[in-house]
C-alpha cells in the first residue's frame, strides 16, 4: 500500500496513463486486462490492485472520464489471474501448502478455471461496456517523472516479495517506512488505516469454526466436486474465501474443487474477496454498480462450473 503510494508520488502512474490514453479502446481494455491479470499470478491479487486500482484513478483523472466500470472489471481479472499460481492469493497458498503440491500440478489444475473465467469476463465486458469502449483522449502536459522515487519504489517491491519468501517480512516493512519517512514522509498519513484492519480480521485464525461445523455436522457431504465448488463458493460470499478455505479444509481432499470454488467466491457479493474492498476503498465504487457486474457474472460462472463437475469434465 506504501510502495504504491511513493510510485504514484514520483508522477510514474500519470506517465503510464499518458500513454495508456493513446490507444485505442479495446486495445488498451484487453492490455489491461492482460497486464492485470500476469500481475496477480505473480504478486498477489491483493498487491496487484494496490497498483491497477490508482493507475484507473489517475486515469480517470487524466481523461476526465469515470472509470468505475473499468475498475470493477480489472478487479474480477485480478481476482481471476490471481487464480491461475499457488502464489497468486493467499486461499491458494494454504491450499497449495495443506496439500503438499507442486507448483506446476497446481498451475496445471487451475488452467482451465483460468482460461474458461477470462472468457467469462471478456463476454461481461462486452455487454456492458459495448464494442464502442474508449477514452477520451486529451492533450497530455508534460509530466515531471522523479526517477529517484520510482526506482526506489520498485525496488522495495522486489525486496519485500523476496523477504516475504523468508519469513522477513518485518524487515520489509521496516526499510519501506524508513524510504518513505526520508523521501515522503507525508504519505504515512495518507494510507487507509481502517483498510489495514480489515486485513487482520479476514487473517484470523478460523479453524474453531471448523470444529464447530465438524462437531455438529453442519455441512452436508463434500466429497463430490459440484457439492465442493457449491459450498466453497457460496460461503465465500458470507464469510470471504480466505476463511472459507482455512474453515472447510479438514471437510474435503477435494484440493481442485476447493481452489475452483473459493476463487470463484472472490466475485459475487463485495465480501467475497479481500480484493473486492480494496477496489472499494481505492476507487471509491459504489456498492450497487459493484454488485451490477459481481453477481451476473458470480452466477453464470458458478452455474458452469457446477455442472462441469456435475458431469465429470471439470475439475
Amino acid at each position: 500500500m506504501l510502495i504504491s503510494k511513493l510510485l504514484e508520488s514520483s508522477g510514474a502512474f500519470s506517465r503510464i496513463s499518458g500513454r495508456i490514453i493513446s490507444l485505442s479502446g479495446w486495445k488498451m481494455l484487453l492490455l489491461l486486462l492482460m497486464v492485470s491479470e500476469m500481475a496477480a499470478a505473480v504478486l498477489m491479487n491483493d498487491t496487484a490492485l494496490f497498483f491497477v486500482i490508482p493507475l484507473i484513478v489517475t486515469l480517470s483523472r487524466v481523461a476526465k472520464t469515470d472509470l468505475s466500470d473499468l475498475a470493477i472489471i480489472l478487479t474480477v481479472a485480478v481476482n481471476i489471474g490471481s487464480a491461475l499460481t499457488p502464489i497468486g492469493n493467499p486461499q491458494n497458498i494454504i491450499i497449495w501448502n495443506h496439500f503438499h503440491l507442486s507448483f506446476t500440478e497446481f498451475i496445471t489444475a487451475m488452467f482451465p478455471f483460468f482460461l474458461l473465467s477470462t472468457g467469462f469476463l471478456l463476454i461481461t465486458t462486452y455487454v456492458y461496456l459495448g464494442k464502442s469502449f474508449r477514452i477520451n483522449r486529451v492533450k497530455m502536459p508534460p509530466i515531471a517523472l522523479d526517477y529517484k522515487l520510482m526506482l526506489t519504489s520498485i525496488l522495495l517491491l522486489v525486496v519485500n516479495v523476496m523477504l516475504a519468501q523468508y519469513s522477513a517480512e518485518v524487515l520489509g516493512v521496516t526499510l519501506t517506512v524508513l524510504a518513505a519517512l526520508l523521501m515522503r514522509r507525508k504519505l504515512l498519513l495518507k494510507l487507509d488505516y481502517p483498510l489495514i484492519l480489515i486485513f487482520c480480521l479476514i487473517f484470523m485464525d478460523f479453524s474453531e469454526i471448523s470444529y464447530l461445523i465438524n462437531h455438529y455436522g453442519i455441512l452436508p457431504t463434500m466429497r463430490a466436486g459440484g457439492n465442493v465448488i457449491l459450498i466453497s463458493s457460496l460461503l465465500s460470499q458470507v464469510m470471504s474465501n480466505v476463511p472459507t478455505t482455512i474453515t472447510l479444509l479438514a471437510h474435503t481432499s477435494n484440493w481442485k474443487a476447493l481452489a475452483v470454488g473459493v476463487n470463484l467466491g472472490g466475485s459475487g457479493l463485495v465480501v467475497g474477496s479481500m480484493a473486492n474492498l480494496i477496489t472499494l476503498r481505492l476507487a471509491k465504487i459504489d456498492l450497487r454498480k459493484f454488485h451490477w457486474y459481481s453477481i451476473p457474472f458470480f452466477l453464470v460462472s458458478l452455474t458452469v462450473f457446477y455442472f462441469l463437475s456435475q458431469l465429470g469434465i471439470y475439475p
